[in-house]
């Protein structure tokens, strides 16, 4: 993945959490939670790609979603930020691209990506590397900002745009990291191309979920 983005990601991270409550009015916390109702039962072995700080890794084995999570992520400094989070005894870091994930084939029962998935150089390969890391009929949850296609999200978004940079700025000194965040969803896939895309890389069954009048959206799939 690009090293200008590991560099921005690296550049924020002491920040990250209290900035996502931040821009979103703690909305994100229920949306995790709703992303997490869609893991299947009985819980498992859960890959958490770009898991930033463990935020959602932790809450999935304190909600009984997983038996044991694997937190991958390509920003370093985004996993020393989750601290103590780590120390958890079912709750492993693991420094990896999310285009070259170093695990074996079929080791999880399910994955997960909250807002990552935007920022891979190559959103089809990543899932390649998802398809080929999950066990047959395993589950695939991504949480994520997609291209808006109606006024509403158009609305909102372009409001974002002109205040994520600015509270950037003033709460975790880097405006540019959130000026990134607009250009990055405006550049993103729809939800009709997301679904497009998922199906072409192995997976079925897409179980779509709107946060906030389609700001936001949790996809829950299973790998064929």
């Amino acid at each position: 993945m690009s090293r200008a983005v590991q560099e921005m990601f690296g550049a924020i991270a002491p920040r990250y959490d209290v900035m996502n409550r931040l821009l979103s009015a703690g909305r994100d916390v229920s949306w995790r939670r709703v992303a997490l109702g869609m893991l299947p039962h009985p819980p498992g072995r859960v890959l958490d790609l770009a898991t930033g700080t463990g935020e959602l890794g932790a809450e999935a084995l304190a909600g009984g979603f997983a038996q044991r999570v694997i937190g991958a992520d390509f920003c370093v400094p985004m996993l020393q930020a989750g601290g103590r989070r780590w120390q958890a005894k079912r709750l492993s870091p693991a420094a990896a691209d999310a285009l070259h994930l170093p695990f074996a084939a079929a080791s999880f029962d399910a994955a997960m990506v909250s807002y990552g998935w935007r920022n891979f150089d190559d959103p089809g390969e990543g899932l390649e590397q998802l398809h080929r890391v999950l066990k047959p009929g395993g589950t695939l949850i991504i949480v994520e900002f997609f291209r808006p296609q109606w006024w509403w999200p158009h609305v909102f978004h372009r409001g974002f745009s002109w205040t994520a940079p600015i509270m950037g700025a003033l709460f975790a000194g880097n405006g540019g990291a959130y000026a990134y965040l607009h250009r990055s969803i405006q550049g993103f896939l729809s939800v009709p191309e997301a679904d497009q895309l998922l199906r072409q890389h192995g997976f079925c069954n897409s179980r779509w979920h709107s946060f906030f009048g389609g700001i936001s959206h949790a996809v829950a799939v299973q790998r064929r």
